[in-house]
């Protein structure tokens, strides 16, 4: 105890800058134990510290859900905080937990939504657990580490990076930046729902949260549907066909048609200029490929340029 004292002194000084900023105190997670979010016999995570937990967050959701936008409009609009609780209120409906303030008796939205994920987390089967991991170990191995399984419900893509991520996450309430030291700290990638709100990437956590509660009440069933996965398919394989023929094969046809225009192009030279143009396709290609391959600063990036439902621009 006396040796630890200091550490923890020094650790709470609010000195970034020195080695014994990198002292890290162990928190309670699923891996070691629980914590403040703890999961009762029924298998329900819990904030005890809060007297809050998943089951009545979800009940919550119930007496306001009428009154949210549908998820795709929530999703591309990302209402703030602010609106979604003016929204709730003019509708004299209470304001639940997480969008109320600390006097309120408030709980941060990155809480809430660690609770309810860590629920589902360890509601999830073993086995499950296993087919799924095997899945995206094999795409990652054929795709030398740059891929991911296509996950067209943003519900899924949400659970996706939480679950690589579920076994480091303090059970504790623990403030955000502390959060993303736990998950860096061990060489993970943090969701972009848990960066800092002054990153690019950031995506709500509030906004995070209804998605999940959303998809609970099966309002993005669409998102699953066989027909909607084969057409999203099939329009992303046209939307990639069509790039090549203008990006690639148009740039190499460009050199082609260009020569003849300018009459660089005669039937005693007509050869050179034929792998001249293919020279430019191969150029073409290679920054097809660069602009379109997914790229490490792309992680977590749920409507960005390669996320699940755009392609790069």
């Amino acid at each position: 105890y006396e040796e630890t004292v200091p550490f923890r002194r020094m650790y709470d000084d609010g000195d970034d800058g020195s080695v014994d900023s990198n002292f890290d105190p162990e928190t309670p997670t699923i891996e070691n134990g629980a914590g403040s979010c703890s999961f009762d016999p029924a298998g329900r995570a819990s904030l005890e510290s809060e007297n809050y937990d998943a089951a009545t967050i979800r009940a919550e959701f119930k007496t306001y859900q009428s009154i949210l936008p549908n998820p795709d409009e929530l999703l591309q609009e990302q209402h703030s905080f602010t609106l979604l609780r003016k929204k709730i209120e003019q509708s004299d409906i209470k304001i639940p937990r997480f969008l109320k303030y600390k006097f309120e008796g408030g709980i941060k939205p990155h809480h809430a939504l660690c609770c309810l994920l860590l629920s589902e987390y360890e509601k999830c089967e073993a086995e499950e657990q296993r087919r799924e991991h095997v899945k995206t170990t094999l795409i990652r191995m054929l795709s030398f580490g740059y891929l991911h399984r296509q996950l067209n419900n943003p519900a899924e893509f949400i659970r996706d990076q939480f679950n690589r991520v579920a076994h480091v996450i303090p059970t504790d309430v623990v403030k955000p930046s502390l959060l993303r030291k736990k998950i860096t700290d061990r060489g993970l990638p943090v969701p972009n729902y848990f960066l800092d709100p002054e990153d690019d990437k950031q995506f709500p956590p509030h906004i995070a949260l209804l998605v999940i509660l959303q998809d609970g009440e099966k309002e993005s069933r669409k998102f699953s549907n066989i027909l909607y996965r084969i057409g999203f398919s099939l329009f992303a394989f046209v939307a990639l066909l069509l790039r090549i023929v203008l990006e690639v094969i148009g740039g190499a046809g460009a050199i082609w048609g260009g020569a003849e225009v300018f009459t660089l192009r005669t039937a005693d030279n007509a050869e050179l200029w034929r792998w001249i143009s293919v020279a430019v396709g191969i150029l073409c290609f290679l920054r097809f490929v660069t602009l379109n391959a997914p790229q490490k600063e792309d992680e977590g990036d749920i409507l960005g340029p390669a996320g699940p439902w755009s392609l790069r621009p």
